[in-house]
């Protein structure tokens, strides 16, 4: 949380979901910490939020050699296509 800012706690935690996404028991865990699992509004702003890091991620990893940056962006922008592709049918429909 050292890069904790102003603004929606939702937020705060996209690039600690890293930690979590092959570990549903620590996001379990932190979110009984937290008190309560995220809205639904909090839930859409967490994935716009996390596309929007994972992009920033990637231009200001390549622009400054830093490929373990570049490798989370692209990672979290595989993950999110794949949560978005398990609900939405072949013909674009939401499940």
């Amino acid at each position: 949380m050292e890069r904790s800012e102003s603004g929606p706690a939702v937020r705060d935690l996209v690039r600690l979901s890293d930690a979590w996404a092959d570990r549903p028991d620590l996001r379990d865990a932190f979110l009984a910490g937290y008190g309560r699992s995220l809205l639904p509004a909090e839930q859409a702003r967490f994935v716009i939020d996390a596309a929007l890091d994972s992009v920033s991620g990637i231009s200001y990893g390549l622009a400054h050699g830093d490929p373990e940056l570049v490798e989370r962006g692209q990672r979290t922008l595989a993950r999110l296509r794949a949560e978005h592709a398990a609900r939405v049918t072949p013909a674009g429909e939401a499940t």
